[in-house]
């Protein structure tokens, strides 16, 4: 069952038309996802263009891959990439905790998924899939913490204490490493999940992987990897000195030619606000620098570079000396980010989210500027899963899926309806006059036969009303415990679909279900899922 993502909640007009009608939005970027002929054409130029730096490429990987990578094959995934035809199927995300919300899981089977979907329809090229892991970003605040649901359904927060004082971190991902408080994480995490045969597996699963002297990079791949099984994705580091040796050209343009990248992202922007709008905003320097372990944001000033909330400068010779001998002292901003991916990878389709996918309608010239050929977008794979328990709650009170997107009291009219049809006042009020009506034609019978009867008759019909009332009573304590029941189960309904109000995937975090179906809640999305995203699809489980 899919939903058109039109008549999902908050998505942007550019995403909508994207995915339906994309000749609407062609004039922002490079290559139809949709068009063979197109998509055959650009493998081909970016796997020709890449080989001279495929070996170095392929090292890289192998050297990443045997500390971050959980699966056995990935070996032979190296081997594809190692031949002048293969190309990469490319998806990426902040690293976080516990791998964060459900889509990032989402993004990943897409990539695995598009990869086969892709030989199969372009059996001329090998398509490899792999996994950025954005760790040279320092906002913690949006990787430290997970959600899940209690038993009352509420969403709770799971989260990593920052433990070294510090309230405005600037220390890259990557560079952030778990202490011993990473056993609160545990706790509150052990202490939410309900017991059942698939806990302790995930504990275990989560306890190897997020434990004292990792980072947030390694614990992420090595729980991604993990979740995955026999599912290979190769994963990459940009923020280790090996990878950023290799974006040396890419810093070097930017420091040459700045505000080149910022003049090209407002040119592209001021055309694309008359339509919809804008996502980032560029710098007129795009790099970070990573000063004493924290990602200082550069400046140019006069004829050096400041380094923002310092009164530190770095001067043109001292940039040139930095970027020979240590490279990986600086790292890309938003903007760039994408162009060193596309660089450093011979990128045949990037699998994007909505927010990417806007962004990305910006960068068409930034791309051009530095020679790098701008991928098709393939949106990742969007979802609700839709437990069979609230399944039942859906058929039980005639509620459909969009109607978790409304307001609260909607759906409890709506639910209190389909469970309770019958107006229990107004029943009682009827039958209560029928009664009245009843008795009242026994008043000229006994007028006639015994006028002193009339006392009997009154107080026989003082106790029936008595008894109706106590009944009515005695129904309306029953209905409102049925409604408190009706209560309950559509919060758990609207919860479970519309998390904080926001859809499922953008909230929950997979341990929620794994929990509760183990290694089954992997396959059913490997089973279910696309490599790319026509609709928002409806996964049972």
């Amino acid at each position: 069952m899919g939903i058109p993502f039109s008549d999902l909640p908050e998505q942007s007009r550019l995403f909508t038309d994207y995915v339906a009608d994309f000749e609407k939005v062609r004039k922002y970027y490079n290559v139809s996802f949709s068009d063979d002929n197109e998509l055959r054409s650009h493998f081909g130029r970016v796997a020709a263009n890449f080989n001279p730096r495929r070996a170095k490429l392929v090292e890289l990987l192998r050297s990443q891959n045997s500390r971050l990578n959980s699966s056995s094959d990935y070996e032979s995934a190296l081997e594809l990439l190692a031949k002048e035809n293969a190309v990469c199927v490319v998806t990426g995300q902040q690293v976080g905790l516990f791998c964060g919300p459900l889509y990032t899981l989402f993004k990943t089977i897409s990539a695995i998924k598009l990869s086969a979907e892709l030989k199969e329809r372009f059996p001329e090229f090998e398509f490899v899939p792999v996994f950025w892991l954005e760790g040279d970003d320092h906002d913690f605040e949006e990787s430290n913490h997970v959600h899940l649901l209690n038993a009352s359904s509420d969403v709770v927060r799971v989260e990593a204490i920052f433990t070294n004082g510090e309230t405005d971190n600037l220390k890259p991902l990557s560079e952030i490493k778990f202490d011993a408080s990473v056993e609160q994480v545990f706790q509150q995490l052990d202490a939410l999940l309900p017991v059942t045969e698939f806990k302790p597996g995930l504990m275990q699963m989560l306890t190897s992987s997020y434990k004292e002297g990792e980072s947030y990079t390694t614990a992420f791949a090595a729980t991604l990897t993990k979740i995955l099984g026999k599912n290979t994705i190769l994963m990459l580091d940009p923020y280790q000195p090996e990878a950023k040796r290799m974006l040396k050209p890419v810093f070097e343009k930017e420091f040459q030619t700045y505000p080149r990248t910022s003049e090209e992202v407002i040119k592209q922007s001021a055309e694309l606000e008359e339509e919809y709008h804008v996502q980032v905003k560029p710098r007129v320097l795009n790099l970070f620098y990573v000063d004493d372990g924290n990602r200082r944001g550069l400046e140019p000033i006069g004829n050096g570079f400041s380094l923002r909330g310092t009164k530190r400068k770095l001067m043109p010779e001292q940039v040139r000396t930095i970027l020979e001998s240590k490279p990986e002292s600086f790292s890309p901003n938003v903007v760039l980010r994408p162009v060193c991916q596309d660089y450093i990878l011979p990128t045949g389709a990037y699998v994007a989210g909505p927010g990417e996918i806007a962004y990305f309608a910006q960068l068409k010239g930034v791309y051009r500027h530095f020679g790098v050929e701008m991928p098709p977008l393939f949106p990742r794979a969007s979802a609700t899963i839709l437990e069979r328990r609230i399944a039942k709650v859906l058929e039980k009170y005639q509620l459909t899926l969009s109607d978790a997107y409304g307001d609260f009291e909607n759906i409890m009219k709506k639910a209190l309806a389909a469970a309770n049809p019958e107006n229990i006042p107004g029943e009682f009020e009827k039958v209560t006059a029928e009664v009245k009506d009843a008795v009242d034609r026994l008043d000229p019978l006994l007028e006639r036969v015994d006028p002193t009867l009339k006392g009997a008759l009154d107080s026989t019909v003082s106790r029936m009303l008595h008894h109706l009332r106590h009944l009515e009573e005695k129904t309306t304590a029953a209905y409102r415990r049925k409604n408190e029941q009706v209560l309950q189960q559509t919060k758990k309904f609207q919860q479970s679909i519309f998390p904080n109000r926001d859809l499922q995937e953008r909230v929950l975090n997979f341990t929620y279900f794994y929990n509760k179906y183990g290694e089954e809640f992997v396959e059913v999305l490997f089973r279910e899922l696309p490599g790319y995203a026509k609709t928002h699809e409806v996964v049972t489980i």
